[in-house]
């Protein structure tokens, strides 16, 4: 099987490996544009929303099943299966050419570790009280003791120019936030999970549904229009397009090996993995502008 290759992919990514969803354009239905993998997460709904996300369009997309009697996919939550799938339009057709931003747990994790943007995992603590992805919730005796053992505060956004409808626009504000489980944290980091904010806040698992996630929505509390640091659905549907790109466009984005142990040498593991280049720029930026914001330069007002 041909796939369409990404024109900065140096390596074939593990995303891929074992794929039972192909992706054809009808106008070229001997090269595969992309694909992903059939759980019970991932529905017809998900299937069309992350095709608006693959494919440039200017009319309506209609899909079909190849070799199921040309049966159009019909926007359901019914689980998608496996199989091959073709694209057409009666107007323009093209795979997207939007960049995907790489980001590492290690680099997210410099974000909310000094001076003045230490605030950021308290107020969304504060907020959530619960893993809003799994629904697991603190106990009292947790809250009383201020025991987050199993919870850390993500970031949904990871660049600077970030502005969200709350005075402090920076990328440190809850709005950019969400609670989640340790093992939750990791796979929404890497984009093997995500949010979609169009179809009822539904969590889609690209890859694995490891944590039985099927049929469950971002938790109500912090998603509340009421609160005034509510997470940001502009933000929460730009990591859902970030998702897409990262599993479903050609062979996928590299997936990084971020177990490092103390002590090892860290530059020489970034620089023998997968994109090393990119990896290496935006672990760097990242730590450069935590610098920055710990003194007040990048903050958006």
């Amino acid at each position: 099987m041909k796939f369409l290759q990404n024109s900065n992919t140096r390596i074939r990514a593990n995303r891929s490996f074992g794929r039972d969803i192909f992706i054809y354009l009808a106008s070229d239905p001997t090269v595969s544009i992309g694909g992903g993998f059939t759980n019970p997460t991932f529905t017809k709904r998900t299937f069309l929303d992350s095709l608006d996300v693959l494919i440039r369009h200017d009319l309506p997309l209609r899909v079909y099943k190849i070799n199921d009697g040309r049966t159009q996919i019909q926007r359901t939550q019914d689980p998608l299966l496996p199989g091959e799938y073709e694209v057409e339009s009666d107007g323009y057709l093209a795979v997207t050419d939007a960049p995907y931003y790489q980001r590492t747990s290690s680099a997210m994790s410099t974000l909310s570790s000094s001076g003045r943007v230490k605030s950021f995992p308290a107020a969304v603590r504060d907020r959530d009280r619960r893993c809003v992805i799994t629904g697991l919730s603190t106990t009292e005796r947790e809250l009383l003791q201020q025991r987050w053992t199993k919870y850390e505060a993500a970031h949904i956004f990871l660049w600077l120019s970030i502005v969200l409808d709350e005075r402090d626009g920076s990328i440190n504000s809850p709005q950019n936030g969400l609670l989640l489980q340790w093992t939750g944290h990791g796979l929404f980091d890497q984009y093997e999970i995500s949010i979609n904010p169009n179809d009822e806040y539904r969590i889609v698992c690209f890859l694995d549904d490891s944590l039985g996630l099927a049929g469950r929505q971002l938790d109500h509390v912090c998603r509340d229009r009421g609160h005034p640091h509510h997470a940001n659905n502009n933000i929460l549907f730009w990591h859902f397009q970030q998702a897409v790109l990262a599993n479903m466009r050609a062979v996928g984005e590299p997936i990084f090996d971020e177990d490092i142990p103390p002590g090892s040498d860290s530059m020489n593991a970034i620089l023998s993995g997968p994109v090393p280049t990119e990896r290496m720029e935006f672990e760097l930026s990242k730590r450069l502008g935590d610098v920055m914001r710990a003194q007040g330069s990048f903050l958006i007002k």
